[in-house]
């Protein structure tokens, strides 16, 4: 069973890791093969391979084509919908999936947006609703959240939002299955216990798997802390559930003095618990995992078999993986399942001594659950750095004592609490208050670790030295103790979490021109410095590019310090990000075209004349001027940065006054098109006088201004640019060096294309 576990693992792994284009013709082949290989003298592990392959495949074919016909993106429709999640509310904004109800042109799944709803929509409410939709996509950017991939393994086959009017009205109120009923009551009674929201969030996470209502905020501080996995039903939380219920079955029988083998009837019971648990939380990965494998037990037990632990999670695996071939997409799936491996080779590994003493059993006990959070750290190291680029080294730390706390406190209190409900709704509150009360001792507990210096570090994207370090900390997991070597994990750590992105040489220049929908942000990196030229959009919701896209990019390349933030002007597509990369990262000096609006003391008025130099790469703005009255686009700062005779210039919004004022400029090598390719800007004038090789635009996909226009895309390719945009080819990334010209130019979303993907826009 290992065997083919790993071979069909292998065979759906297979197409996560390439840039295969979707090609129906991969689904009769994978499946042929695996028949031949059946055929042919029962090779299993080739058979399963192709096995896993197929069944990929076939998912992944049909999650891509149930999505939005394309003759329906953008357009008002009028439909009905139910709501079959929790909905998140983010400062005015609600998000919710939703199914519809009888109407052919909407995907099975869709994620929405309603933006100032008057009568917020709940788990279980069917909606008359007007909604735009569009295809599942997202921005594209090396080391960043793929949106795209999250939207796919959830199997949403639109996204959009809510036209606030009239036609808006709420049909049903109360949800129609029992299962969904049961975790609305549960989650609103939680509301009107705890006070203190971000203990509900909790306590609603752990019960009933609703975790809507935790916040960015939190799930970084528990992600920094190494307790995310507290957060979401796990195979903590059933095994605690399927225990106590095994406890109580065989205490009651013992108190009744019942007939019958007293332990099978608990095994049953547990597995049964478990299971209502499971559903109870929506059945999420952990949730499944946990629960198969206590089947796999207990059915072994019931036929007076030994279990063999390998065995039941490797079938355990096989059967997650046959029935869901994409929660393989899913760090959830990976950091449970191997975990759990982690753990079983650890105690497989132990050695035990015979008789011992109380004292020594539990300095034994305490001893082993530090050891087993180290031993977790590293061999877990290599998921966390290629899922979140994080480590946490306070997490051993923190779960020495939140493991403990949360297993003998807080998960069975909020469970008992929870089952105390109606007549026992007295007791159930008491319960749960005291379950909340030890989630505010274990955030006490958790802010005071995140003070510990170093205690939680970024990890820069990993390539070839990086997967060999990675090769190792795995080594020092799984080989046996006294293996020559086997220390050298401690160096391959050391080197992951000091390791920084390679810096141009001097003299040279590498620009990033961010995917960041419609908006600007723009990464220059000399050999030591760093600048950033504007920050991306804000929106109604609360969030901003610069947390979505541009501190995170920044985090991946090792960036710890700004040395420059320019900001262009004031409008919020290029403004918005400010604030929120003032306080996520050091920045030296802010310049800005309109410093009034940024409301902050640290910025300076950008003005012509204003030059400096870093690691000989020159910089020199070129508008607005000192004396000038300019606003809005207008007052755009245009900057002009030179490797050498190298060129790049950077436009913000100027429109074409400001242009013609340029016009002397003279050639430049690679130029920002000057207000994502409006029609009021590139002008004639300005494109045959800038001449560029490279015309570069920022642009959102499917915005509602048509940006950039046909006719500016022509004009600049008329003059002989090659012109790339954010919206079709991702985050575009180029290196400027003396006399070298422009080398290294990448495209991400092409570069990075998967079969989940959209196809590039043309």
């Amino acid at each position: 069973m290992i065997k083919s576990c790993l071979s069909l693992l292998a065979g759906a792994y297979a197409l996560h890791f390439t840039s295969f284009v979707s090609n129906y013709v991969l689904l009769p082949v994978s499946v042929f093969g695996a028949a031949v290989a059946f055929l042919a003298g029962g090779r299993w592990a080739a058979t399963c391979f192709m096995a896993g392959l197929a069944l990929f495949a076939l998912h992944a074919f049909h999650v891509t084509g149930l999505r939005l016909p394309s003759q329906f993106e953008g357009d008002s429709m009028l439909t009905v919908l139910q709501v079959i999640d929790f909905p998140r509310r983010r400062s005015e904004t609600i998000s919710f999936i939703a199914r519809p109800v009888d109407d052919p042109r909407i995907p099975p799944r869709v994620r929405l947006r309603w933006f100032e709803a008057n009568d917020p929509p709940q788990i279980g409410d069917v909606w008359q609703l007007e909604v735009r939709l569009r295809r599942p996509r997202g921005t594209s950017n090396p080391g960043v959240f793929d949106y795209e991939a999250w939207l796919f393994r959830e199997r949403v086959g639109a996204t959009g939002y809510v036209v606030n009017g009239s036609r808006n009205r709420r049909l049903q109120r109360e949800a129609a299955d029992p299962v969904s009923r049961l975790r609305h009551h549960i989650v609103r009674r939680l509301e009107s216990i705890f006070e203190d929201t971000d203990t509900a969030a909790v306590v609603a996470a752990i019960s009933v798997g609703a975790r809507h209502a935790i916040t960015a905020e939190q799930w970084l501080r528990y992600a920094k802390s190494g307790t995310s996995h507290l957060m979401a039903i796990s195979g903590l939380h059933v095994g605690l559930a399927a225990t106590a219920a095994w406890f109580l079955v065989v205490a009651g029988c013992a108190l009744l003095r019942l007939g019958g083998n007293h332990l099978r009837i608990a095994w049953v019971a547990s597995l049964v618990v478990a299971v209502g648990y499971a559903c109870l939380s929506g059945f999420a990965v952990p949730a499944r995992r946990a629960t198969l494998m206590l089947l796999l037990l207990v059915l072994a037990l019931l036929r007076s078999r030994e279990p063999q632990p390998f065995a039941i999670l490797a079938a355990t695996c096989f059967v997650v993986v046959t029935l869901d071939p994409l929660a393989t997409l899913a760090p959830g799936f990976q950091l449970s399942f191997a975990a759990v491996l982690l753990l079983l080779w650890f105690a497989r590994r132990q050695a035990f001594a015979s008789n011992p003493s109380k004292v020594a059993r539990l300095a034994r006990g305490i001893v082993q659950l530090a050891a087993v959070q180290v031993f977790l750290l590293f061999g877990l190291l290599p998921l966390t750095v290629t899922n979140f680029g994080r480590v946490s080294f306070v997490a051993p730390l923190v779960n020495f004592a939140a493991v403990p706390l949360f297993s003998v406190a807080t998960v069975p209190l909020a469970l008992a609490g929870v089952l105390l409900d109606g007549p026992l709704s007295v007791a159930g509150d008491v319960a749960l208050r005291i379950s909340g009360a030890s989630i505010g001792l274990l955030r006490w507990f958790i802010d005071r670790a995140l003070a510990i210096p170093h205690g939680a570090v970024s990890t820069t994207s990993i390539d070839g030295s990086g997967s060999l370090c990675l090769a190792a900390i795995i080594a020092w997991a799984v080989l046996p103790r006294a293996w020559p070597g086997r220390h050298v994990a401690l160096l391959a750590t050391l080197a992951l979490i000091t390791d920084r992105a390679e810096a141009p040489p001097d003299g040279c220049l590498d620009a990033r021109v961010l995917d960041v929908g419609q908006g600007l942000a723009i990464v220059l990196r000399t050999r030591q410095r760093t600048l950033l030229y504007d920050t991306g959009a804000a929106f109604r919701g609360g969030s901003d590019m610069a947390t979505r896209v541009v501190l995170p990019y920044l985090s991946i390349q090792g960036v710890r310090k700004i040395d420059g933030l320019v900001v262009s002007h004031s409008d919020i597509d290029h403004s918005g990000g400010a604030a929120a990369v003032l306080a996520g990262v050091e920045v030296a000096r802010v310049l800005a075209g309109e410093p009034d609006a940024l409301r902050t003391g640290k910025a300076i008025a950008c003005r012509r004349g204003q030059v400096w130099r870093w690691d000989d790469v020159s910089f020199r703005v070129l508008h607005p001027p000192a004396a000038g009255r300019h606003s809005g686009n207008d007052a755009s700062c245009v900057m002009l940065v030179e490797a050498g005779d190298v060129r790049l210039l950077l436009t913000g919004d100027i429109e074409s006054g400001v242009e013609q004022a340029l016009a002397g400029l003279g050639a430049v090598d690679a130029v920002l098109v000057p207000h994502h390719g409006s029609d009021t800007s590139s002008s004639n004038a300005f494109v045959r006088a800038v001449s560029a090789d490279l015309a570069l635009v920022s642009a959102g996909h499917r915005n509602r201004w048509g940006l950039p226009r046909p006719a500016v895309v022509r004009r600049w390719q008329e003059s002989g640019a090659t012109v790339l945009v954010t919206a079709r080819d991702g985050a575009i990334g180029f290196r400027l060096c003396d006399r070298a010209g422009i080398a290294g130019l990448s495209r991400h979303r092409q570069q990075s294309r998967r079969l989940w993907h959209e196809p590039p826009a043309h």
